[in-house]
């Protein structure tokens, strides 16, 4: 399955961080903004918009990812999906523990904090795997 890139392969990743950054700044800016939204909504199907439009972006971020794989060649391919792979066991691993230790005394934490969770360890495994490919 041959695909025509519109971009050259090697400038995918530089498309990645920008549009990983515009969805990030998005989510944020809702993220912030969300509490007052739902606050000031001026009735409950307002409330209920505003309190999910934060996940719009979420979506969009997956979007960005999927556009990356897209444009990336094998090679990278299969090591975005092993470094994938790592980082969201790590991270599922870490919600567990964490729901656990809730369990025993620790402050709840809502189920919101599941995917920055998944991101930082991503983002953490995919630095660790990029130092070890260099040395």
């Amino acid at each position: 399955m041959s695909e025509v890139h519109a971009e050259p392969v090697k400038y995918a990743g530089r498309s990645y961080i920008v549009e990983c950054a515009i969805a990030m700044g998005f989510y944020v800016a809702l993220t912030w903004a969300r509490p007052w939204m739902i606050a000031h909504a001026a009735n409950h199907d307002l409330a209920l918009a505003a309190a999910v439009l934060p996940a719009l972006p979420v979506w969009l971020l997956f979007g960005v990812v999927w556009r990356y794989y897209r444009r990336i060649d094998e090679y990278e391919q299969r090591k975005l999906l092993e470094t994938l792979a790592v980082s969201f066991g790590i991270g599922s691993c870490l919600i567990v523990t964490y729901s656990f230790l809730a369990d025993a005394g620790l402050p709840f934490l809502a189920i919101t904090w599941a995917w920055p969770t998944l991101a930082v360890s991503w983002g953490l495994t995919t630095a660790i795997r990029s130092l070890a490919d260099h040395v």
